[in-house]
């Protein structure tokens, strides 16, 4: 029987990413797929922090580069603010995974689809597991990659708290839009959330998202009645939910030979839900701990991105909990330099710190002398 030395479940974005260093330091991969038949629903928006993640070109991916956003709040008037330089593009969900899943194997990775999986096991050597077709694998280390209700976190460790955070998206083909919109953030759209358009050549993305799971029911027929009211149509398809995982700070990403990643993990920020960029970091430092010989380093590694993440969830709080304060706070001071923090390739975190100083703030408003 073959022993890899890195079982990588999932081959989303942590696990294409996990997978795609383990290979190319010189590790046996496999990198376990659900196939091509469930993709991962997801908005597909990435900001340049995300971009600069990728060990290879995603150009091929990309369908809108986004210098601007249009915002409201509770169905008030749009305002529109910009960079001066793109800080967001937009992708395909499942282009993207696609070519980053090509981008590992082409690395070395070796894959398999699997329906599911049935049953981990570790011991003293390794970990085991079996798929739901009854198939035994074995390696020296997992990789959970798996999502927000991650089976293997479930087996390992049994049924843990609800996911705080959820989003549901849908389709729009352009041809039924009343108009393209640019890249758009409706706040309080639902409760303790927002609603999103996210133009993509063919078709817009349109989404509701929702910090915590209690503040907000999600349904198809909000969706596609903002969808109506958004751009004359509610005619969504590929309509999808999906939970998003936000507690990496308050939960170990690691379990004995398995180590978690991306949404399994809890990567995801909580104020807009992005969840990509620290899919990214979460499979890249899990990697380079496994690759180092060092595993027990890799909660320490993730330590930085979990107090990003309890930072954040702060802002959060404040930023939903009065949502009036918080939007007219965006919209009339913070917005320019949040969007030139994004465009730099700053977290808001990064973009916090670098107004704190003279310089920082030049460098972010791109005055003069900077």
């Amino acid at each position: 029987m073959v022993h890899w030395d890195v079982i990588v479940a999932g081959a989303g974005q942590a696990g294409c990413a996990a997978a795609w260093d383990l290979a190319a330091g010189g590790a046996r991969v496999l990198l376990l797929h659900g196939g091509p038949e469930r993709p991962k629903p997801c908005a597909g928006g990435l900001t340049i922090k995300a971009l600069r993640r990728y060990r290879f070109p995603v150009d091929a991916v990309i369908r809108e580069r986004v210098d601007r956003v249009a915002m409201s709040r509770a169905g008030g008037p749009r305002v529109l603010a910009g960079a001066a330089v793109p800080f967001c593009v937009m992708t395909h969900r499942r282009e993207l995974d696609a070519l980053c899943r090509e981008r590992a194997l082409a690395r070395g990775a070796e894959w398999r689809a699997v329906a599911g999986v049935r049953a981990v096991r570790q011991g003293a050597a390794g970990v085991t597991l079996t798929t739901s077709e009854g198939e035994v694998l074995r390696a020296t280390w997992l990789v959970a990659a798996d999502g927000a209700h991650s089976p293997v976190r479930r087996l390992l460790q049994g049924q843990p708290a609800a996911s705080p955070a959820m989003a549901l998206e849908g389709h729009l083909p352009r041809a039924k839009a009343r108009h393209y919109p640019p890249m758009t953030l409706d706040f309080q759209e639902v409760p303790g959330g927002y609603g999103w358009l996210f133009p993509k050549g063919d078709h817009i993305n349109v989404g509701l998202y929702v910090w915590r799971r209690d503040r907000a029911r999600l349904g198809r027929d909000h969706l596609a009645d903002y969808a109506r009211r958004a751009l004359g149509s509610g005619a969504l398809e590929e309509v999808a939910g999906y939970p998003l995982g936000t507690w990496l700070a308050r939960r170990s990403p690691r379990c004995g030979r398995v180590l978690f990643v991306g949404d399994a993990a809890g990567s995801t920020e909580p104020l807009l839900g992005e969840g990509i960029y620290g899919a990214l970091v979460s499979g890249q430092l899990a990697a380079g701990a496994l690759l180092a010989g060092r595993p027990g380093d890799y909660p320490l590694l993730m330590a930085d991105w979990g107090e990003e993440l309890r930072q954040v969830e702060r802002v959060t709080r404040i930023f939903y909990g009065v949502p009036a304060f918080g939007y007219a706070a965006l919209s009339r001071w913070l917005a320019p330099t949040l969007l030139a923090g994004y465009a730099a390739g700053l977290t808001l975190g990064g973009t916090k710190r670098a107004w704190r100083s003279l310089k920082g703030r030049r460098h972010l408003l791109g005055s003069p002398g900077a």
